[in-house]
């Protein structure tokens, strides 16, 4: 560190204090008043230019704002891009906590097909301007479409809706993504959080009827193109994979060579053996192979706190209590997944199967009445050759309120009600 005592007087004023410092007591006195007096002056006359300056700085920056904004104005009626870029940018300079010279720049850049720099002035827009929703929700897009970046595009979502809770494109977008993935958990969460804005799409209550089954027959293109940008993302991976598998297209010998590069199950395992969606589509088929042994070792490849939160693993551990004549325990793990997803048919069914074999056979034939629903609609949604939207009708929502109401869901179930009022 350097030391004030380091640093050398020089100028005049220091000539001033050397002197002062071996001088006569009164003299020394007296140049002191002088050299106070003088610096006065001088903070005086700074002071006084200081404001001189603001008072013509402050004109010359309004009437600058006012002509660069008119200039902008133009230029985007012409679409003149490159120069609109151009003076936006100044404009941002001088104005960088107002919306509009962003709002500027955003434009020439997605016209100029610059969408790195689009995303960037979009996000710039403040917060506390009226279009900032309006921004934001257009950088999500970006990110989604332009840029291929999900994951920073559900941030962007977030954003929005950490601003305004009630812009229905955003909570699709979200809920799309997630579903595309097989993040199951995250999309629950998402879809019901819609539900709560009363701002779900239509084919969100196809998305939770499908909660622990549902492989969407997009999955394997959105992840395809999700994987040119990260093509290493085991998450974008495995989804992919899952719709080959689910839809057996290796074994069509029609379109089989254009699924080579897919791993096979087994070998897709072994690079991720405690891939949540991996296990569990394993789980599904030792539980119809009837192999107790490999769906005990299955069980324990991913880690209870995460297994715990997910209905196909409680599935998976009735069957096995089942198996084993732990009639008890295997009611309780059947519990527990219908809490988890209340809408799902091979839940309804066990548990009928399994409280017929108790005894119980009022309660069993609840849930094979609720069986006979959730299958019917189930097979329904797997044998469209049309989008999830097409099921936006009275008798499937009247289906979906059926089985809320069986499940004590009523949050789901009041906003299906209102749904149909609308209808």
């Amino acid at each position: 560190m350097i030391h004030d005592s380091a640093i050398p007087n020089a100028g005049p004023s220091g000539a001033v204090e050397q002197a002062v410092q071996t001088a006569d007591p009164v003299v020394h006195d007296t140049v002191t008043v002088a050299h106070k007096s003088s610096r006065w002056w001088i903070w005086l006359v700074v002071c006084g230019g200081v404001a001189a300056g603001l008072a013509v700085w402050r004109p010359w920056r309004g009437e600058s704002v006012a002509e660069l904004s008119r200039q902008c104005r133009i230029l985007s009626t012409h679409s003149q891009l490159n120069e609109l870029a151009e003076v936006a940018a100044r404009w941002s300079v001088i104005a960088p906590q107002t919306a509009d010279p962003w709002l500027m720049r955003a434009e020439a850049a997605e016209g100029l097909e610059d969408y790195e720099h689009a995303a960037e002035f979009l996000g710039r827009v403040p917060r506390d301007d009226s279009r900032a929703v309006g921004a934001l929700v257009r950088k999500a897009m970006i990110e989604f479409e332009n840029l291929n970046r999900p994951r920073i595009g559900v941030q962007t979502c977030d954003e929005v809706l950490a601003l305004d809770s009630r812009i229905l494109m955003v909570h699709k977008q979200a809920i799309f993504y997630f579903t595309m993935t097989l993040q199951r958990a995250e999309m629950v969460r998402r879809i019901r959080q819609a539900i709560r804005a009363r701002r779900e799409s239509p084919e969100s209550y196809v998305y939770l009827l499908g909660t622990s089954w549902l492989y969407s027959a997009s999955l394997y293109r959105h992840n395809e193109h999700w994987r040119e940008a990260d093509p290493h993302d085991e998450t974008f991976e495995v989804a992919q994979a899952l719709q080959v598998y689910v839809s057996e297209a290796k074994t069509d010998l029609l379109h089989a060579a254009d699924f080579e590069h897919i791993p096979t199950p087994e070998q897709l395992l072994e690079k991720y053996p405690h891939n949540l969606e991996l296990v569990a589509y394993f789980l599904n088929q030792n539980i119809s192979d009837g192999d107790l042994d490999r769906v005990q070792e299955l069980l324990e490849a991913v880690p209870a706190k995460i297994a715990d939160g997910d209905a196909r693993f409680w599935r998976a551990r009735a069957w096995c209590a089942d198996v084993n004549g732990d009639f008890e325990s295997a009611e309780r793990a059947l519990r527990q997944a219908f809490a988890l997803d209340p809408y799902w048919w091979q839940i309804h069914f066990q548990l009928h199967d399994l409280l017929r074999r108790r005894g119980r056979l009022e309660e069993s034939a609840r849930y094979f009445e609720i069986y006979k629903i959730s299958k019917a609609l189930t097979t329904e949604v797997k044998s469209l050759s049309k989008s999830a939207e097409s099921l936006n009708d009275r008798k499937f929502l009247e289906s979906m309120l059926k089985l809320a109401e069986f499940a004590q869901d009523e949050e789901v179930a009041t906003a299906l009600r209102e749904r149909l009022a609308n209808l």
